[in-house]
């Protein structure tokens, strides 16, 4: 009888575990992406150059990194100063980004200045959004054309968190 009692128990709140690691790997890989983000810039303010934030080879699913891309090429080549690498996130999470510069590999890149701009390209504003979706869960990095970066949950915030990337 109380192993019956039990099962029924753990069966009912099974669910909401599953909804609260989901909540809680969200909230990390968000909060990650964005400090990731913060770093770019203040990198960029400190070294006085351009500083990117890479994608990985697959998207932003595969992680990313901090370098210094000297030569503007959105890759981390030889030579070049990686600053900070930051894992995969969890299989089922989709990470997309939409910018002014639409070209792939996907970047964020940041000025001398703090500005967000374009690879090799310093003076080129590169603003947009990165969109990040966990079962039915979203949240947005949205990036403005002076290099300000804030979190944001479109189902709390409609009006000025929308545009997920598409």
């Amino acid at each position: 009888m109380v192993l019956a009692i039990a099962s029924i128990l753990l069966a009912s709140a099974l669910p909401d575990m599953a909804q609260t690691l989901a909540a809680r790997q969200m909230r990390a890989v968000s909060t990650e992406l964005l400090a990731a983000i913060n770093e770019t810039r203040a990198q960029a303010i400190a070294r006085r150059r351009v500083v990117t934030l890479l994608a990985g080879e697959g998207g932003w699913q595969d992680g990313w990194q901090i370098v210094v891309d000297a030569n503007a090429d959105r890759r981390a080549g030889a030579g070049e100063q990686v600053l900070a690498r930051h894992r995969a996130t969890p299989s089922r999470m989709q990470i997309r980004s939409r910018f002014t510069d639409p070209t792939a590999p996907f970047y964020i890149a940041y000025n001398a200045s703090g500005r967000s701009c374009r690879a090799g390209k310093p003076n080129a504003a590169n603003f947009g959004t990165v969109s990040i979706e966990l079962d039915g869960m979203q949240r947005n990095i949205k990036i403005n054309m002076q290099g300000r970066a804030r979190l944001c949950d479109p189902a709390q915030e409609p009006a000025t968190c929308a545009g997920p990337a598409t």
